[in-house]
């Protein structure tokens, strides 16, 4: 398959996404460092009802407008406008209820030090939602670079933002600090906002020449469509962070039963999903990249029934997330240990790492399959596969995490039973496409992978670098063991144009 064009863009897309992650990841480190676990765990907390305040007043419109936009892009600016109208006043409205009712949420969430949290994330309420909209319609164009970059600008302002806020409010409590810090969630949005206004005004240039008849007719027959996609896409994408709300209650109020107290239950929490699910999660970075700039091409082949493009496209993607997630998956496995102390200075999230460790590869397959699923138009398949895997989930943290010494393994078993069950959904409803890809293509890439994983450990062993520390010693082994990963992948997927 030549797809010089894709590879680029996708390759451009995962070179930002590493960077913006990257940043990202420098300031939950240092952040980790400055308020601990519990202050940790606390951000996460509040996180979790941000995530999820947000899918509730976007749902699935950025994507949908997106989608819309790779099939209509003529009648776009329509649906554009519309849609901002509705997210300003939803957003207004979610923000200040949050902003005022932030001590009933705070309670409602099992710890009254959420205030400070949730008082300062209600502003980004009413900013993102627009910020989404207006990034989903330039995917739909597919003007990923100046999403890139928009990317990039609101990750650094929001951590720069959030450390010196801390820095400064730091004595008067870690939990105080890092709530207030939450305002450099307002200011990267905002931010991010502003570059792609002047993109859009001075490069764009679009404007509607459809008559007001023009405009209510194709409001009358789009509607239809609008509203089952962003319904269907929301309900998807709303389940994420509803399974994370129910977490941040679940996972703290059963280690209590299991005999902990509140600041205990509070910091272990902060360890599992501020500390080692963030970890496990930083792979797939590549694959949601993948992803993002995937659907449109697919949405485009099925759209013009190039159909043997399309299946070359979603194979090649499919291959390129199995690689990647083996390796990655087998990098964590490996080195939790070391990976933990690095990076947090304490080996405390090296068991959970350890146990989830799996999940860039069960993530990356979902991500991929979703796209693939949602260029064909068949969106409920991802639904169903989420809620059967949350609804299980859900049921395991609630009686697993409260057996005594069962505590980061109770909780990643619920997380890993998610994911599994969802991305089997998903490839269940993709065996016309998956009966075409060469399995032997496949086991020879786990065969590799895992050689190289050997050679790395045989490398790390010799007795030159015995004089080294232990952390040095696994640096340079995870510098070689990525070294050759990435070489192996822009043999098989990138020297030769993409072919497959």
């Amino acid at each position: 398959m030549r797809s010089s064009l894709f590879i680029k863009q996708t390759t451009f897309r995962v070179s930002t996404i590493v960077m913006v992650k990257a940043i990202g990841l420098i300031g939950r480190i240092s952040l980790t460092r400055l308020i601990g676990a519990e202050g940790i765990g606390l951000y996460q907390i509040a996180y979790s009802y941000y995530g999820l305040a947000l899918m509730v007043i976007t749902g699935g419109l950025p994507t949908a407008l997106a989608l819309y936009t790779a099939r209509h892009p003529q009648h776009s600016w329509v649906w554009f406008k519309n849609i901002s109208i509705y997210l300003v006043l939803m957003g207004g409205s979610i923000s200040m209820l949050s902003f005022y009712f932030s001590g009933g949420i705070s309670q409602l969430l099992g710890n009254p030090e959420l205030y400070y949290f949730i008082r300062c994330l209600a502003p980004a309420l009413f900013a993102v939602p627009l910020l989404s909209l207006l990034r989903g319609y330039l995917q739909g164009m597919e003007r990923y670079n100046v999403i890139a970059v928009s990317e990039l600008i609101e990750q650094a302002v929001r951590v720069l933002f959030m450390l010196a806020l801390v820095f400064l409010l730091l004595p008067n409590g870690p939990a105080f600090a890092a709530g207030k810090s939450m305002l450099g969630t307002l200011f990267g949005a905002l931010s991010a906002f502003f570059v792609l206004i002047l993109y859009f005004f001075y490069y764009s240039n679009q404007q509607s020449s459809i008559s007001s008849t023009q405009k209510y007719t194709l409001f009358r027959t789009d509607l239809k469509w609008f509203f089952h996609s962003s319904f269907i896409i929301s309900l998807t994408r709303l389940l994420t962070p509803l399974s994370d709300v129910l977490d941040a209650i679940i996972i703290p109020g059963r280690l209590q039963v299991a005999g902990y107290s509140t600041a205990q239950a509070t910091s272990m929490f902060g360890v599992l999903t501020g500390m080692a699910v963030l970890i496990v999660y930083m792979p797939t970075i590549a694959t949601a990249a993948l992803s993002h700039t995937l659907t449109m091409k697919l949405v485009t082949d099925w759209r013009e029934r190039k159909y043997d493009l399309f299946n070359r496209r979603t194979r090649l993607a499919l291959e390129a997330g199995w690689v990647w997630g083996c390796s990655s998956s087998l990098f964590l496995f490996v080195y939790n240990t070391e990976v933990s102390c690095i990076l947090f200075g304490s080996a405390e999230a090296a068991e959970p790492i350890k146990y989830l460790s799996i999940i860039p590869l069960l993530v990356g397959l979902r991500e991929i399959s979703t796209s693939i699923l949602w260029a064909q138009d068949r969106k409920t398949a991802p639904l169903f596969g989420l809620v059967s895997g949350i609804g299980i989930a859900v049921t395991l943290h609630y009686f697993l995490v409260a057996i005594p010494g069962f505590n980061y393994l109770g909780a990643s078993v619920g997380i890993l039973v998610l994911e599994i069950i969802a991305v089997g959904w998903n490839l269940k409803s993709l065996l016309p496409v998956l009966k075409k890809i060469n399995y032997s293509k496949l086991l020879a890439d786990s065969v590799i992978v895992i050689g190289a994983m050997m050679i790395v450990l045989l490398v790390s062993s010799i007795h030159v670098l015995h004089g080294f520390s232990e952390n040095i010693r696994a640096l340079i082994g995870m510098a070689l063991y990525g070294g050759m990963i990435i070489s192996y992948i822009y043999l098989r997927f990138i020297a030769k144009g993409g072919d497959s």
